[in-house]
């Protein structure tokens, strides 16, 4: 059994009830069931190594991060833009995101509490002895995914998109979002062995809370 540890936020349950219900329609509508097992929640820090000694360190330095998150900003709000993919017009893979379907909560302000999370948390992460983020070498983007790694034709995948859209317009998905808990998963799977980088994990990840704290 393979494991990753990962800094995760939920946002308030309001919102996170209709991002599943959009998400349960468009992949009970094109198919993608193993998507459909995985929580919702808004990647700060996911799927990197920590060894077992240095658990217990994580989770104390992950409620330090929401008690000052909490006291500068508490509940944020994150602006939701909509559904997106990683596909342009043309139905191509653009972003190396092309197999997923997200609710899009990318922003440029270097100073949101979001932000200020993200670099904290991967700072934390670093510091401690035995883990490697070595999955999150690209640039952070913010977002709940509705359909991952679903390998579906181009144009289907564009359909898909489409279809999402206007699932999430009927449901009423919120165009703002506020952080609710700051939580520390520890995630199982058979299938990704040591990689967990290209979603081998989808057909079969679990995970189990180690922590929750309120921001």
């Amino acid at each position: 059994m393979s494991t990753r540890l990962g800094i995760e936020l939920v946002v308030e349950p309001e919102f996170t009830a209709k991002a599943y219900r959009t998400r349960n329609i468009v992949c009970g509508q094109y198919g993608s069931w193993a998507a459909e097992m995985h929580m919702l929640r808004m990647n700060v820090v996911s799927y990197f190594r920590c060894s077992d000694t240095n658990v217990d360190l994580l989770a104390d330095g992950v409620g330090r991060l929401a008690e000052d998150s909490r006291k500068r900003s508490p509940r944020f709000s994150i602006d939701c833009l909509g559904v997106a993919s990683g596909r342009n017009e043309s139905g191509e893979g653009s972003n190396g995101e092309s197999n997923n379907i997200y609710l899009d909560f990318r922003h440029v302000d270097a100073n949101h509490p979001l932000t200020r999370l993200h670099d904290e948390a991967s700072l934390l992460v670093r510091g401690l002895p035995g883990t490697n983020l070595s999955v999150e070498n690209n640039a952070y983007h913010p977002k709940i995914n509705l359909m991952e790694y679903a390998n579906l034709p181009p144009i289907v995948m564009a359909d898909a998109t489409e279809f999402a859209k206007g699932v999430a317009k009927d449901v009423g998905v919120p165009v703002v979002a506020s952080a609710w808990r700051l939580v520390l998963l520890r995630y199982h799977s058979e299938a990704a062995g040591d990689d967990w980088s290209h979603g081998s994990w989808a057909n079969d990840v679990s995970w189990e809370y180690l922590s929750s704290y309120t921001l």
